[in-house]
C-alpha cells in the first residue's frame, strides 16, 4: 500500500488555498502533475499556479501502463475516501470542480474525481459491466 498521507495533506491544502483569498474564485479543475523522477505530485489551479505539492516515494521511477493504471487507481481511491470523509463539503471553492491527472504537456491523462453538490459520478469500474447486468436482469424479469 502506498503511503499517501503527505498527498492527502497537499490536496486539502490546495482545496483550502482559496479560503485565504478575499476575492471569490471559480475553480473548475485541480491539475495534478506527477514527476516520475522525484515522485513529486504538484497540484495547480486553473491558472497553472502550483498551490501545493507532496512527494510519494513509491511513485519514483514509475514506468509503463501498468504502473500508471495503479497510480490512477490509488489517486481515485484516495479522493473517494476524502470525499466520503467530508473533506470537500465545506470548502470555499465553487462546485462543481474536478481533480485531473495531466502529463508534462498539460494534456489530460484522466479525470480522477468530480465534486458537485447534487451529482454523484460513478466510476468506470462500477459501470463497465452494467450493460450486461441490466440485460441479464431484464431477461430474467421477462421470463418470470
Amino acid at each position: 500500500m502506498v503511503n499517501v498521507n503527505g498527498l492527502r495533506t497537499a490536496i486539502l491544502q490546495a482545496v483550502n488555498h482559496f479560503a485565504q483569498d478575499d476575492d471569490f474564485m471559480v475553480v473548475t479543475d485541480f491539475h495534478l502533475h506527477l514527476d516520475t523522477d522525484t515522485g513529486e505530485v504538484a497540484i495547480a489551479d486553473d491558472t497553472e499556479m502550483t498551490i501545493a505539492s507532496a512527494v510519494v516515494e513509491e511513485w519514483v521511477d514509475l514506468d509503463g501502463d501498468d504502473d500508471m493504471e495503479t497510480l490512477v487507481r490509488e489517486l481515485k481511491t484516495l479522493l473517494s475516501e476524502m470525499s466520503a470523509e467530508g473533506a470537500f463539503e465545506q470548502v470555499s471553492v465553487s462546485k462543481p470542480f474536478s481533480f485531473v491527472l495531466e502529463d508534462d504537456n498539460q494534456e489530460t491523462i484522466e479525470e480522477l474525481f468530480y465534486v458537485d453538490e447534487d451529482l454523484i459520478v460513478l466510476s468506470d469500474d462500477l459501470l463497465k459491466d452494467m450493460d450486461k447486468d441490466l440485460d441479464d436482469f431484464f431477461e430474467k424479469l421477462m421470463k418470470e
